[in-house]
């Protein structure tokens, strides 16, 4: 999914009529973006793991699990931000305005 993610995400800024300057800062950050997200894949993974982990010890700790879930919500919203403020700084105003048309689809989840 995260690469089918990926290639959707390409498609989608085709629309903004990117400079060649331009298209060149965007593919380096989205290829940061994309190394972000196959380690918060890992990672998101790697808690599911602990979560279960936790269901089967005697007791459940409330605390532990949400411990788990905001560390997740962190680190996508990390991701997020860094992404959309270096794509902020990279498009003139009107191509904010195109870009902003399909933020949903550069959601961290």
């Amino acid at each position: 999914m995260a690469d089918h993610k990926v290639q959707h995400i390409n498609k989608e800024l085709s629309h903004i009529n990117l400079s060649e300057e331009q298209s060149n800062a965007a593919k380096e950050i989205l290829f940061e973006f994309r190394t972000q997200l196959k380690e918060f894949k890992k990672f998101k993974d790697e808690t599911e793991l602990k979560k279960k982990d936790l269901f089967l010890k005697d007791y459940l700790s409330i605390h532990d699990i949400e411990t788990l879930d905001k560390s997740v919500d962190i680190m996508a919203r990390e991701i997020e931000k860094n992404f959309l403020t270096k794509m902020h700084s990279l498009l003139s105003i009107d191509q904010r305005i195109s870009f902003v048309k399909y933020i949903d689809d550069w959601e961290v989840k």
